[in-house]
């Protein structure tokens, strides 16, 4: 796990670009405090720093293939190197290092570019074909590895980092308002391209950008429903997902540091604790709580069932009347206005898991985006079935018959309508108030939010699928796993989310509607599968998210002072992406 950053020049590198990539390096060093390594020529440089998980003492980057024509750099882990290095070596190869990260090197010489589909695992890479004078970076399928990328003059440059990107090579960044006010509107980006910043962009998850003499094209190679639709039994399907999550978990196990499980006391934390015990590995969990009585606090649930699974049990527990201490902190890390209120426990979380002597951690990410977890979304898929099947049907009576049998999407109370809006969350009416009276000042011209078009509309012939396909490829993807990527590597450490393995999400994509989804009760096949594994009350508990005390939220809203919005309305969404904005501004 690290740093990278890469420049590529259609005339020359300068020693100007050579003194940034150590720049780049630095101002990334809390990524990868162990080890850090530059390498240009005359068309390309590539940076790396490096926080060692894997092939301690012989891993360093960039990494070269046998005869020095490819140089790589990569930020991540491989999950399936080890069979991949077999097959490499069978075909010849030699490998230099023990870094997982090597196999990409040797998978290009063999495939080309297609060596990605060859990878399991989270990874944005950049590497770089001396012979053909061509850089090639691609990005983990979900999206677990950030890679930005902006065109500068006479070439282009990629980073681990946006604020890398901006501090180094934009003379003179350029706010784009309506993204920006997306991100304070709905907590992350639904644009998943363009970026706040007008100068740079994302590589998108799945996708690989080439760049050479010819300048850069973009291109995906991977699409979540690319399995033909399964046709097997439901038990079938069953034993296939704890087959892939017991692979999962194993996989996200291999390291050469401390490793050790984040126990919520929810269902999915809760697997991926029993399956990493079941591989026979001394297993640590570590359970985190508030200090006080909260709802929110399942110590005691998570503290129960490690006993009953035999692992190592670690209890944390936060103060919240530290928040706006840790919040001045964390918010460093952060180069996007990702804004979730639960983002404050995580930072101290991970903060005190390191001090245990933990790396690595493993946490239950995608599990609810997977396996249709969250009532609001599919009551939401619900009223989008519902609202199509009346427009499209013809008889009045046929129209009545379906209106007053799903007359309970239309209750107030369950804040659902039969629109194709998105659907309305507790932060909507604190944007509303926000964008009353703010505005944001760019290049000399006043953008007032409520002005700005941030409303999203389903396409209209939406059902359920499509609302989790926004939730996996939005929510989870710009808002969690940012998140963990964030607020673990400003810590020195790794998350790992094996829910999010490509093939157990390519193998869940491919079953049908109705042997997964159960409108009226959330996440009901997983349920079912884990029915023998994890206890009842943990399978059938109410759903708790993280989510600390909300009068210290209140007060830390209270207590900040806008550096770039104008306006008197605060909440935790525009405090945060005012701060960002004021860091990577001026920074």
């Amino acid at each position: 796990m690290c740093g990278i950053s890469a420049v590529f020049k259609y005339t020359r590198v300068s020693d100007l670009d050579r003194e940034r990539l150590h720049k780049m390096n630095r101002e990334m060093k809390y990524r990868g405090p162990d080890d850090e390594g530059i390498w240009t020529d005359d068309r390309c440089g590539l940076a790396q720093t490096r926080l060692s998980i894997i092939g301690l003492d012989n891993g360093h980057q960039p990494i070269f293939n046998e005869d020095n024509s490819l140089v790589l750099v990569c930020n991540g882990e491989i999950y399936n190197y080890k069979e991949l290095i077999l097959q490499l070596e069978s075909m010849g190869h030699v490998l230099n290092t023990q870094s997982d990260c090597e196999c990409i090197v040797h998978l290009y010489e063999e495939y080309g570019i297609s060596c990605v589909e060859h990878l399991r695992g989270m990874f944005a890479f950049c590497l770089y074909d001396t012979k053909k004078g061509l850089m090639f970076c691609a990005r983990d399928r979900v999206g677990e590895k950030t890679l930005y990328y902006a065109q500068i003059q006479c070439g282009l440059v990629f980073s681990t980092e946006l604020k890398a990107i901006v501090k180094y090579y934009i003379d003179k960044p350029q706010i784009n308002a309506r993204l920006l006010a997306e991100n304070i509107r709905f907590g992350y980006p639904i644009e998943l391209k363009h970026t706040y910043i007008e100068q740079v962009n994302r590589l998108q998850p799945g996708e690989y950008a080439i760049v050479d003499r010819r300048g850069l094209e973009v291109h995906s190679y991977w699409n979540r429903y690319c399995l033909p639709q399964f046709e097997g039994s439901k038990q079938e399907a069953k034993d296939e997902i704890l087959r892939l999550m017991r692979q999962s978990v194993s996989n996200c196990l291999q390291s050469d540091v401390p490793v050790a499980v984040l126990l919520s006391g929810g269902i999915d934390s809760s697997a991926i604790a029993h399956f990493a015990r079941e591989t026979g590995k001394e297993i640590h969990c570590i359970s985190a709580g508030y200090k006080g009585q909260f709802d929110c606090d399942e110590r005691s649930v998570a503290k129960k069932f490690s006993q009953k699974e035999g692992v190592i049990y670690h209890e944390v527990e936060l103060d919240a009347d530290d928040y706006k201490d840790i919040f001045d902190e964390f918010v460093n890390y952060l180069d996007e206005p990702v804004a979730d209120i639960a983002s404050i426990a995580q930072w101290a979380l991970y903060k005190k898991a390191k001090k245990l002597g933990f790396t690595v951690l493993l946490g239950g990410l995608g599990g609810d985006e997977l396996f249709y977890g969250y009532p609001l979304h599919n009551r939401c898929g619900e009223a989008l079935r519902v609202r199509y099947k009346l427009d499209s049907t013809h008889s009045r009576m046929e129209w009545l018959k379906t209106f007053v049998m799903n007359l309970r999407l239309m209750d107030p109370h369950r804040r659902m309508r039969l629109d194709n809006r998105w659907p309305v969350d507790w932060v909507y009416p604190s944007y509303c108030k926000f964008a009353e009276s703010s505005s944001l000042e760019v290049e000399g011209r006043e953008y007032r939010f409520s002005e700005l078009n941030v409303n999203f509309n389903y396409p209209y012939d939406s059902d359920i699928n499509t609302v989790y396909d926004l939730q996996f490829s939005r929510f989870m993807t710009t808002q969690c796993l940012y998140l963990a990527d964030r607020l673990g590597m400003g810590n020195s450490v790794e998350l790992r989310s094996p829910f999010v393995d490509y093939k157990l999400v390519e193998f869940v994509s491919s079953l049908p509607i109705k042997m997964k989804f159960f409108p009226t009760k959330p996440k009901q096949f997983i349920k079912e599968i884990l029915t023998d594994i994890i206890p009842q009350e943990i399978l059938y508990g109410p759903k708790r998210g993280f989510t600390p005390p909300g009068e210290f939220i209140q007060k830390l809203c209270g207590n900040y002072t806008y550096h770039n919005i104008r306006g008197n309305y605060r909440f935790f969404n525009s405090i945060l992406a005012d701060k960002v904005v004021d860091n990577v501004l001026t920074k």
